[in-house]
């Protein structure tokens, strides 16, 4: 049964009047279910059209017996003694056996494009550019582990650089295209392109960003969108911090600096906060 985790979705009736204390104890109870021993992921959904005046919350545990311990805990138990304040009758349990899926990583690369004031050299200059973007994804398209490429263009005042953000099965066989000849070769097409080199920030496939809600998961244009509102005021933050206290870094270690800060400031404070604002969103 290794290849089995399991899986509980409980659903709860909100008590008219008490929609925020609700969301406030729910909140809670992921957050100490988080640390209850073989937790893998969690997911809140509030009330709407699929479910009228319910919350529903689904947790995955790595197996049964992880999932039983944190159901029978003394920390949930505790939690569940203000329950009746915010929900009506008893809540609902369903726990489910789910084959263990393998957990995404993610690459999200900035390519910031040259510069030019001419309307007609900018035209060329993009049409190039994605010609070089189709040969980048013909040579990613033949590494194992390869699932997805999608490019974002630049859109005037909102975001300056062309975001290419791609997938991978494994962090192992990413890391195999992040240091294959064919992608230095791919990028040396773009140089004459760009005004600086590409940075690739590694986001961990979004994983624990967007947990799957039931069957379906959260689509991926929509896991993107909010990456790249989160990504693009992240990266000129640190960029502008990293230029005033220290200007004179050498290339390599900038750009380490620079994508290490990004990836520390997006996955433990604005996705985070960003997921549960969108959750419902992000849920249909």
């Amino acid at each position: 049964m290794s290849g089995v985790s399991a899986t509980v979705v409980v659903a709860r009736t909100e008590r008219e009047g008490h929609h925020g204390e609700a969301e406030r104890w729910l909140d809670e109870l992921l957050s100490e279910a988080r640390r209850a021993p073989g937790y893998r992921s969690g997911e809140i959904q509030p009330p709407g059209l699929e479910h009228p005046d319910e919350w529903v919350v689904v947790y995955e545990f790595e197996s049964r017996d992880t999932l039983t311990g944190w159901l029978g805990s003394d920390a949930r138990a505790m939690l569940r003694g203000s329950e009746q304040h915010h929900f009506v009758g008893p809540a609902r349990e369903q726990i489910i056996a789910t084959a263990n899926q393998a957990r995404t990583v993610t690459g999200v690369s900035s390519f910031p494009l040259r510069h030019v004031e001419d309307p007609a050299e900018a035209d060329r200059l993009a049409a190039e550019f994605q010609r070089a973007y189709e040969h980048l994804v013909s040579a990613l398209r033949r590494f194992d582990g390869f699932i997805s490429c999608e490019l974002f263009e630049p859109e005037p005042g909102v975001q300056d650089d062309a975001i290419v953000v791609f997938s991978f099965a494994s962090r192992r066989q990413l890391d195999v295209w992040l240091d294959a000849p064919e992608r230095v070769e791919a990028l040396a097409g773009m140089r004459s392109l760009l005004d600086a080199g590409p940075t690739v920030n590694v986001v961990g496939g979004f994983a624990g960003w967007f947990t799957p809600a039931s069957n379906r998961p959260t689509p991926v244009w929509k896991q993107a969108t909010l990456v790249l509102a989160a990504l693009y005021p992240v990266a000129l933050v640190i960029g502008a911090l990293r230029e005033a206290v220290a200007p004179d870094l050498p290339g390599p270690v900038s750009t380490f600096v620079g994508n290490a800060g990004g990836v520390i400031v997006l996955s433990w404070l604005v996705m985070p906060a960003l997921t549960r604002r969108f959750r419902g969103w992000l849920s249909r």
